[in-house]
């Protein structure tokens, strides 16, 4: 198999400054402080990949609740359809029906969405299609936690005889590729191949490592490309001091932006799914009681639970200005749209679901008088 052809390796790299001991102390002292912060970070996403309280409620929701609103429907259809009805009588069964089911799909489902959405953030937390130092071209998505190589401007000796060890045996670049040779090659010899070599670090290009005599003699260039390959997963980039200090402040910027929506998220989820409970907790008891109308109960229900679903969805923001009540709109609206997205998506269908909701209890209420 004929190895495959990568980028050209750059002719020059911009010239970096020379810092002082104290500056380069300072560097290495921030390093660390990013390490326990974004540490922490994740340590908060964590609560919110196991789900938390929605592990507990989804089960009940399901089991509890959709069950027996759905008996309930199942169970007025014989009350409602009959042999001897009229044209006007299966309309107006039908109409009920509808005005109800929409109300009860929309209940079911936003709370679905909101979940749906905060999956999607914990995505979006772990993994990334970008990283500092790789190409634009590169859009082989990896976690968001890039790997950490020793800076060449710290020790350049000891920055070569670490690289040296690396590419000195195979056995040191088959812990990476833990494959068969024909697995390896299937895997990393096609990464490279999609990725045009992009997913080799620049500074882990063949002709750059044997420029630099990092390499034996009798190296394998076929294997030292899918060895460096392995680094590009992990977006190991060999960065100087201070280029890894940038890095570090970028990545906290990006965790700390994800996780807040994620966490404003996860909130905005629960309420709905104790709001929804609720509400259907409370109708239950009177589907079951014969001498009530089940249509006026869930009807009446649903336009309860859509009069409120936006204020229980607003109620996460109305708790970050508890103490600035009185400021004006436009100060509350400076909370950007990524933290109103949910509201924004979902504001039509809980509106609809209020006139059906309303119209449905007019029409139940109306055929239990008449």
């Amino acid at each position: 198999m004929t190895d495959v052809q990568t980028p050209p390796v750059e002719e020059t790299a911009p010239e970096m400054p020379v810092f002082t001991p104290d500056e380069r102390n300072a560097m290495r002292a921030y390093l660390q402080r990013t390490e326990v912060r974004n540490s922490t970070l994740h340590r908060i996403a964590i609560g919110f990949v196991s789900g938390a309280g929605l592990m507990i409620l989804i089960p009940a929701f399901f089991k509890e609740v959709i069950d027996g609103i759905i008996l309930s429907l199942l169970h007025n259809i014989n009350t409602v359809f009959i042999p001897s009805m009229t044209a006007a009588d299966a309309a107006l069964g039908i109409a009920l029906y509808a005005m109800v089911i929409y109300p009860l799909i929309v209940s079911l489902a936003i709370p679905m969405y909101a979940l749906y959405l905060l999956l999607q953030d914990i995505v979006h937390f772990y993994f990334t299609l970008y990283s500092p130092g790789f190409t634009e071209g590169l859009t082989h998505p990896t976690f968001s936690l890039g790997g950490i190589a020793f800076s060449p401007d710290e020790a350049p000796q000891a920055k070569r005889e670490i690289m040296r060890y690396q590419y000195s045996r195979h056995e040191h670049m088959m812990y990476l590729m833990p494959f068969s040779s024909r697995r390896r090659e299937l895997y990393f010899d096609h990464l490279i191949e999609e990725t045009q070599g992009h997913i080799i670090p620049e500074s882990r290009r063949f002709a750059r490592l044997k420029a630099q005599g990092v390499l034996p003699d009798d190296s394998d260039e076929h294997l030292t490309n899918q060895f460096n390959a392995a680094l590009g997963i992990a977006r190991m980039f060999d960065r100087n001091l201070v280029e890894e200090v940038a890095y570090q402040e970028i990545a906290i910027v990006r965790n700390v932006m994800y996780l807040r929506r994620l966490v404003l998220r996860y909130v905005k989820a629960l309420l709905l799914f104790v709001w929804t409970m609720m509400v259907s907790f409370v109708m239950l008891p009177f589907l079951q009681e014969p001498r009530l109308p089940s249509f006026v109960v869930l009807s009446g229900g649903y336009l309860v639970w859509s009069l409120l679903a936006p204020s229980v969805m607003r109620m996460p923001v109305r708790w970050m200005y508890r103490h600035r009540h009185r400021d004006s709109i436009e100060t509350r609206q400076q909370i950007d749209m990524q933290l109103r997205y949910l509201e924004y998506r979902v504001w039509p269908y809980i509106n609809a679901a209020r006139i059906v909701a309303l119209l449905g209890f007019i029409i139940s209420i109306g055929h239990v008088v008449m």
